[in-house]
């Protein structure tokens, strides 16, 4: 389209090239007539200005002259008819198209003051030139134009052609390479490519490499989470044929409450490994969250379960509540992980669990701490680990490494500051979003 576009204009710009060429040859032929006229008296032209007619756009020009008198002086018989009026010194220089013996012609006319056989007065010389020569050099010219716009069309195409096939072919055989890899074929692509592609093909390694991490992750993550799951799953089907089999009804109920206790602990333990790999490869969802109404929703929750363990549970917010953006679920199952791993594994020692917010210039801070029993120093890494336990009490071992992971996702950590009294500080990046 372009191409065509270019075409039509060149061809369209050659045939006004011509218009305006012919029209300043008729002019100046008309010019060189009236000095020739002027000089001889009317009598001839010079042999230079006829070698010019001769020559004239490579075809034959042709002139007629009025005397001062209105007498023919000297050209051929009978000049074009226009119904134009004569020129005069007001417009001088007249040119049109005309019709000249049935034959369509250019024509240029003007007017000039000259002195012929003594007789002096206003002069008008007539010059005309047939419009098929006009009309043959414009479709020359275009025709060059033409030839020359499609030579280079295709020199492009070539260029194009060839150079497309051999640039891309470096990454026609790559994509043949990793067509026939197998889905779980994510090893890095070693094979040369194009310099402008290298980019690209780090990028993909880079890619490959984390979802090859992401999938060994996913696959450890079931096969703790098979284990962890296999021994209550277990107790709870032998405590099941245990209460089956009863002899009695008071121990039929022992046994059931047991069963209960293992069941709940084994939901405990599903609803948590949900919950660690919701977080693990969820997107976050941000929002103004008012710490007022989330430490109430989880005093709410908890409040019950101190109750029973003989536990005080106190909230303390300083400097009234402080609000920032962040997953309001996600930072409510955080706090409520770190003040049941406080109930869970404070032991009988424990006598309170207080939880304060805070905020910093650039972060807010959540803090659990308990008197229960100590953190042994060696273990200060190892309780963020997946199902870590480091002690023979109850548990999936995912609490600290959930609350740990949504401090992460809220350019966050989660930090064990004190061994005892213990104290988790769960900071939060305030511009997180």
């Amino acid at each position: 389209m372009i191409s065509l576009f270019a075409m039509l204009w060149r061809y369209s710009e050659a045939r006004t090239t011509a218009q305006e060429i012919f029209d300043r040859n008729l002019l100046l032929m008309g010019f060189a007539v009236a000095r020739d006229v002027a000089l001889s008296g009317g009598d001839t032209l010079a042999p230079s200005t006829q070698a010019v007619f001769k020559d004239a756009s490579g075809g034959d020009v042709f002139y007629h002259v009025y005397g001062p008198d209105g007498s023919f002086v000297t050209g051929y018989s009978s000049p074009p008819t226009t119904s134009l009026s004569s020129p005069s010194s007001d417009e001088p220089i007249q040119q049109y198209d005309a019709t000249h013996q049935g034959v369509p012609v250019r024509v240029a006319r003007l007017f000039e003051e000259a002195s012929v056989d003594g007789i002096e007065g206003n002069t008008v010389v007539t010059v005309w030139q047939r419009l098929d020569q006009r009309d043959a050099f414009v479709q020359q010219t275009g025709r060059r134009a033409i030839a020359v716009v499609l030579l280079l069309l295709g020199s492009v195409a070539m260029l194009v052609l060839f150079g497309v096939g051999i640039g891309l072919r470096p990454l026609n055989e790559l994509e043949d390479a990793i067509q026939k890899r197998s889905g779980a074929d994510l090893s890095p692509i070693l094979r040369r490519v194009p310099e402008e592609t290298k980019g690209i093909v780090a990028r993909l390694n880079s890619l490959f490499a984390k979802v090859t991490e992401a999938q060994d992750a996913q696959q450890r993550f079931v096969s703790l989470a098979a284990h962890q799951l296999r021994n209550p799953v277990a107790a709870i089907h032998t405590m099941a044929e245990a209460t089956q089999n009863a002899q009695t009804l008071d121990e039929s109920k022992s046994r059931a409450e047991t069963l209960v206790k293992g069941t709940r602990n084994a939901v405990r333990l599903t609803n948590q490994l949900l919950s660690f790999e919701r977080v693990k490869g969820g997107i976050p969802k941000f929002e103004v969250v008012d710490f007022s109404e989330l430490l109430q929703s989880v005093a709410q929750t908890i409040a019950p379960k101190a109750s029973r363990a003989g536990v005080d549970l106190e909230i303390v917010m300083d400097n009234g509540p402080p609000s920032c953006h962040g997953d309001q679920t996600l930072l409510r199952e955080a706090l409520t992980n770190l003040v049941e791993n406080a109930l869970l594994h404070g032991g009988k020692n424990v006598s309170y669990i207080r939880v304060s917010v805070e905020k910093t210039a650039a972060e807010i801070w959540l803090t659990v701490e308990n008197n229960g029993n100590a953190i042994d120093p060696k273990n200060q890494q190892k309780i963020f680990e997946r199902f870590s336990q480091t002690s023979h009490d109850t548990g999936a071992g995912l609490g600290l490494s959930i609350a740990s992971e949504i401090a992460k996702l809220h350019g966050g950590a989660l930090e064990l500051v004190n061994l005892q009294p213990v104290r988790f500080i769960l900071k939060i990046d305030r511009q997180s979003r």
